[in-house]
Formats: C-alpha cells, structure tokens, sequence
C-alpha cells in the first residue's frame, strides 16, 4: 500500500469531506421533509429509503452529529445545523415514549408512529448524550434530563442497570459502554454529581466484569454478571471504542482510568485482517469488516499517539485514515460511504445507513483537532 498523505493534506481531505460533503448531504437527504425526524439510510445514489421502518436511535444520532456541527463550527451551515439537532431530539422526545407505558420506543414506522418500545438503555443513552451535545451547543433542554434521569431509574439493578424494561437476558456491555459515554458528557457540561456516578459504576463493570485477564472484551453476560450459558462474542471495534471513552473519561475528571490502553490496543490489532482493518468480531471469526470499527481504530490510534505510546508502523492514525477512505469512502458519492466489505474486499452492503455519522463525526473531528486544523 503506498505511503499515506502528510498530516496537512489528510487534515484538509478530512475537513472537506465531513464539512464540505457529508454534513450537507445528511442535512438535507437524510431528513424525512414531513418532521418525521431521520431517514433509517440512503441508497448508495443517496436516495433515502422512504419504505424502511425507523430506530429511534438514529434521531438522537443525528442531533448529536448537528450539535456537535454547530458547537464546532463546522462549514457554513453551521447556526442551521443547531435548528436541524433540535427538530431531531424534539422528535424522539415527544414521539419516542409509548404513552401507555412511558418506555421509550426502539422502532417507529416510516411516518414515524411507535411500533416497538422495550425502553432499552442502549437507546436512552443516546437520547442523554444528544441532550449532552445540544446543552454543549448552547440549546436549550428544559426538563429534559429529569424525563430521561426518571427513565434511567426505571431500569435500575442490582448492579448498573437491566438493558431493557423486561430485564432480558443476556446481560450486555455495549449498553453500558453508550451510557458511560452519555455520563460522561453531561457531567462535562453541567458538573452535576449524577453522571459523574453513573459514569463511575459503568467503568466498574468494565474494569471488574467485561475486560477479561487476557485484555479481551466480552459482550453477553448472564443476571449476575458472569459468563452466559449461551455464545459469547468479542468484538475489537468496542474494544477501541473504550480506549476513546476512557481516556476522554480522564481528560472530564481528572482521574486515571486504572486500565492499560496500551494492552488494550493490542488487543484491538490483534483483531485486524491482513489490509489492517478491523474485523467485525474475533469471537466468533468474521469474515466480515463493516466501517464503524475502523473509526474506532482511528480514535484509538489517536488517543496512543497523544499519550506518547509507540504505535506499530501500519497502525497509526494516517495510515487508517487512508484505509478508511480507500474502502469506505471513496464512493460515487460524495460524504457518503459503504457500510460493509467481506475480508476478500467485496462489497457486501447495499446502502448507507444513517447511524453510522456519529461514528465517523467523532473520528474526524477528533482527527482535525489532534492536527490542529481549523474547522470552519
């Protein structure tokens, strides 16, 4: 593979396609004209798939993205991208809870009526980290946190918190990983006790229940937080996902993570095929590689190089960035990207989906700001 591009011109390539391309593509193919918040994907021509039922998340996704646009100032639409956040999390938070029930909803059909609510943690965490970006954007979020703090007290256990109203099984991290991420940003921007605690029995359970003494990460747990008694699965792309969240976990509180993110990350590379992009899981063996992963690998990598760790030649951040683009998002397109890829390079995906900005806005601007380029 050839050399990749100096910081410089991968910094400019980064801000012209999120500033220049992506952002104005999502604002304006990827919103439902009727206010029925986000479309759930685009086609690969960016036509938006107008027939497919919504998840909620996607909404919370999205506002988070305009927030944190309007927050860093990111390309002219910048003011606009702060109206577009609050239109999304307006509707998921008056369309998003079973008015029976009061649990959220997971999936709403294309004109946005709630079909499914199991109120599951994963989804609320994102309702509080959007409301995390939008209060850091200056918005105006009214009793917002109380609706979704009573909503969190909802699925309250005896340990962290049941991943859904009906306390199924099995028992996952990735919930709790979102949630600890929420946490975290909201005791950044209000310093309220809560979500520093929150924060803090989330880091708990990762430190003392899903890292395992090999470095690995598990997924699936049983009622008490040992291992189930069906598959397990270990995957490397929420391995890197921890390494960002722990060390921005740091950066908030001032507090050391008590994790090694060096072992940690090689773990994730160990999770690599042979371009040196991530798998989509380990355990069991993919074959596999979607996109998301490999913008935790590029968050990853950062957060090793600013803390002074040696990384592998093929595994620092400029060097992923350039794989990232080659086989993801290079596409006919433009801010617009392939989903999924089989090892041997095939295309395997058949659309965009919508969620897939939060993962790769936090990477590029993470990104642009390590180079210290501007974001206008």
């Amino acid at each position: 593979m050839p050399a990749a591009p100096p910081p410089l011109a991968q910094a400019a390539r980064v801000a012209n396609w999120l500033h220049g391309r992506a952002l104005p593509l999502w604002a304006r193919a990827g919103i439902d004209p009727s206010g029925a918040g986000a479309w759930e994907a685009l086609d690969h021509d960016a036509r938006p798939l107008t027939a497919r039922d919504k998840r909620l998340r996607v909404m919370p996704r999205q506002a988070f993205v305009f927030a944190r646009a309007a927050q860093d100032g990111a390309g002219q639409g910048a003011a606009d991208y702060l109206g577009l956040a609050q239109d999304l999390f307006g509707f998921a938070m008056r369309h998003g809870f079973d008015p029976n029930t009061g649990h959220l909803a997971a999936r709403l059909a294309p004109d946005g009526t709630l079909l499914q609510a199991p109120h599951d943690l994963y989804d609320l965490a994102f309702m509080y980290l959007a409301a995390a970006a939008l209060a850091g954007a200056g918005a105006e979020i009214g009793d917002t946190l109380d609706r979704l703090d009573r909503g969190l007290d909802r699925l309250a256990a005896p340990r962290g918190w049941h991943e859904t109203a009906d306390a199924r099984l099995p028992r996952r991290q990735n919930p709790h990983m979102h949630l600890f991420e929420a946490a975290t940003e909201l005791y950044a921007v209000t310093a309220e006790p809560r979500y520093a605690r929150i924060a803090e029995t989330c880091l708990e359970l990762f430190r003392e229940v899903f890292l395992q003494p090999d470095g690995r990460v598990f997924e699936f747990f049983n009622a008490d937080w040992g291992p189930p008694q069906g598959a397990q699965a270990v995957e490397p792309g929420h391995m890197a996902e921890w390494i960002w969240l722990l060390d921005r976990h740091a950066a908030v509180t001032g507090t050391d993570p008590g994790v090694d993110l060096g072992a940690l990350f090689a773990q994730v590379l160990a999770g690599r095929d042979g371009m040196g992009l991530l798998r989509d899981s380990t355990v069991p063996l993919a074959e596999t590689r979607r996109l998301w992963p490999q913008t935790e690998l590029l968050k990853a990598a950062l957060v090793l190089r600013r803390r002074g760790l040696a990384l592998p030649e093929d595994a620092g951040p400029d060097r992923i960035l350039d794989r990232l683009f080659a086989e993801y998002l290079d596409t006919p397109v433009p801010g617009g990207w392939y989903d999924k890829r089989h090892l041997d390079g095939r295309l395997l995906s058949t659309d965009m989906p919508s969620s897939t900005f939060y993962h790769l806005y936090v990477a590029f601007a993470a990104y642009l700001q390590d180079a210290g380029a501007v974001t206008t």
